[in-house]
């Protein structure tokens, strides 16, 4: 009898539990489920043709951060990886596949070029750059030297859906006096920043800078 009740009771017990708990929603955002991702893509020289190295990129719900490894580069030059956050790259014109064209919608994509790491570069010619950005940290933009609209940087709630892109920025050899901007800004050494288009040549001369290479993470859906 006193085994009875005990059944009976247990029974009851996991009938009130069922009829209390609420189900399960199933319309949470991927970032309000997922705790943390890692992705590692090919960094791509186009100037050489080449793959030079690998970016690991961590994403968590408070933000990114990245490891960019790649070989080949000059000793003694200056080098930045830059941020571009695409907030919302399923309106870019291929969806999940965003490019420079999608700059000219910069306001529906929700672009933001972002300064990420630099440093001069040793003998080996290999470059290690790690770099840590927040959500909602537009501190470190760049886009009005674009003349792009603030974006209000990685957008809480984006930081797995998102498209990532690094680009990795020579600016040529080390110029004493200057190192600090030129490591730590995208103007910083060049005589005219723009004067090299976008992975069309390696600068190798003072003054010379251009963005030689890329690394893309596609959204994590």
């Amino acid at each position: 009898m006193k085994l009875l009740l005990k059944f009976l009771a247990m029974a009851i017990l996991v009938l009130i539990v069922a009829c209390s708990t609420e189900p399960i929603s199933n319309d949470l955002a991927p970032d309000e489920i997922r705790a943390s991702e890692k992705s590692s893509v090919d960094i791509i020289n186009p100037i050489l043709g080449e793959v030079t190295g690998t970016s690991t990129l961590h994403r968590s719900k408070s933000g990114l951060t990245v490891n960019y490894k790649t070989t080949g580069l000059a000793p003694g030059y200056a080098y930045t990886i830059w941020w571009v956050i695409w907030n919302n790259p399923e309106k870019c014109e291929v969806p999940g596949e965003c490019t420079d064209s999608d700059f000219a919608n910069a306001e529906a994509v929700g672009v933001e070029v972002l300064y990420a790491a630099g440093h001069v570069v040793g003998n080996s010619g290999k470059g290690n750059f790690s770099g840590h950005l927040n959500t909602d940290d537009d501190s470190a933009s760049i886009n009005p030297l674009f003349g792009l609209p603030p974006a209000g940087g990685l957008h809480s709630g984006k930081t797995f859906s998102a498209e990532v892109h690094l680009v990795l920025r020579s600016h040529g050899p080390k110029i004493p006096g200057m190192v600090s901007e030129q490591i730590n800004s995208y103007e910083g050494g060049c005589l005219d920043p723009f004067a090299i288009a976008p992975f069309t040549e390696i600068p190798d001369e003072v003054g010379e800078c251009g963005d030689i290479e890329f690394a893309i993470h596609p959204p994590s859906n």
